[in-house]
């Protein structure tokens, strides 16, 4: 298990915590509603599936590669 986490959008250097309180605010509930805002997710992508699992679990920090992890169960 790695020691460091994934904890934010890096070309927006965005953390998920702020990510998250923003889609809560405004009702977002996909990547998509983000992107269209320019507030996160609009540049490498890299991001994208944290942000998903995030939106799934309510969590905001993750073990690198968690959303593969994820997808298979």
């Amino acid at each position: 298990m790695s020691r460091f986490l994934v904890t934010k959008c890096i070309c927006h250097s965005r953390e998920f915590t702020d990510i998250k309180q923003y889609a809560e605010e405004h009702g977002f509930t996909t990547v998509e509603e983000l992107q269209s805002e320019k507030f996160c997710s609009c540049g490498c992508g890299l991001c994208i599936p944290y942000i998903d699992l995030m939106f799934e679990t309510g969590e905001t920090e993750f073990q690198p590669g968690a959303f593969y992890k994820n997808s298979e169960h």
